[in-house]
C-alpha cells in the first residue's frame, strides 16, 4: 500500500493529521453523507472538514491512481481557482491518496471547517422570502462566469451560507469545474439544475440579466433549456439502473 499525502505550503504543521488519518475520520462528527462521506474533526484546536471519496469501480480505480487526477486532488486546486476569482471556499489544507496494486483505494480531500447557518435548502424552499440573498447570490456565480469556471455541481446543497459572515456564499463539492469561456447557453445550463420550480427557474434567470448584459428572454430560454436537458439525463441514469 503506497500512501501519498499533500498539505499545501503554510500547513505543514499539520503532517500528524495527514499521518493518522483513518483513525481521526473515524472519530470525527459526520456532517453529510451520501455517496461520499464528509465529517467535522478537531485537531490540534482548530476544525476540519474531511471528505472520504467512495471507493470507485476497478476501470475509475485504475485511471485514477495511474492517469488522471483524483476527485480529492481537483477538490483542492478548483477551491483554491474559486478562491483566486474572490470568491469563497473552506481553505484547502490538502489530501490523501492511497493506492494498492495500482489502484486507487481511499483519498481523503481536507479543508478548514467552515461555520455556517444553512445551505440553500430552506432558502428556496421559502423563494420569494429571500429574493435579496438569491440577488446576491446570482451576482456570486456571474463572478464564477465571467473567471471562466463552470461549476458542474451547483446544487443547493453545495452552497453554503453564513449571513454573519463577510462571505455570504461558500462554494464546496468543488471536484467538477470545467475552465472555459462560457456562452450564455452553458451559464442557464450551470445554474438550471438548482430547482425543478420553471417559475423560480425564470426567476434566477431574470436575475442574471438584471446584473449583467444579457438578454432577459435569452436567459429565460436557455435556463428551461438546461432544466429540460438535465431532466433528460436523470431519466436515462434512472431507466439504467432500473429505477
Amino acid at each position: 500500500m503506497h500512501v501519498s499525502n499533500f498539505i499545501v505550503n503554510d500547513e505543514r504543521n499539520l503532517y500528524d493529521l495527514f499521518k493518522n488519518i483513518d483513525n481521526i475520520f473515524n472519530d470525527g462528527t459526520t456532517v453529510h453523507t451520501d455517496r461520499n462521506t464528509t465529517k467535522k474533526i478537531h485537531f490540534a484546536d482548530r476544525d476540519f472538514a474531511v471528505k472520504s471519496f467512495k471507493t470507485p469501480n476497478l476501470l475509475q480505480r485504475f485511471g485514477y491512481a495511474n492517469f488522471k487526477k483524483t476527485k480529492a486532488q481537483r477538490s483542492l486546486e478548483f477551491s483554491h481557482k474559486i478562491i483566486d476569482a474572490g470568491l469563497h471556499s473552506p481553505k484547502p489544507i490538502g489530501y490523501v491518496i492511497s493506492i494498492n496494486n495500482l489502484q486507487i483505494q481511499k483519498s481523503y480531500y481536507i479543508s478548514e471547517f467552515h461555520s455556517f447557518e444553512h445551505d440553500l435548502v430552506p432558502v428556496f424552499d421559502n423563494f420569494d422570502k429571500h429574493i435579496s440573498l438569491l440577488n446576491n447570490f446570482i451576482k456570486n456565480i456571474i463572478i464564477m462566469h465571467n473567471q471562466y469556471l463552470y461549476h458542474h455541481d451547483l446544487t443547493k446543497r453545495n452552497i453554503l451560507i453564513n449571513t454573519s459572515s463577510d462571505n455570504n456564499f461558500s462554494f464546496v463539492d468543488n471536484n467538477r469545474i470545467s475552465f472555459t469561456k462560457m456562452s450564455l447557453k452553458m451559464r442557464m445550463e450551470s445554474i438550471s439544475k438548482l430547482t425543478n420550480d420553471i417559475s423560480n427557474l425564470n426567476k434566477l434567470a431574470t436575475m442574471y440579466s438584471n446584473n449583467s448584459n444579457y438578454d432577459t428572454d435569452q436567459c429565460i430560454y436557455y435556463i428551461q433549456k438546461g432544466f429540460k436537458k438535465s431532466q433528460r439525463y436523470k431519466n436515462v441514469k434512472n431507466f439504467l439502473k432500473g429505477n
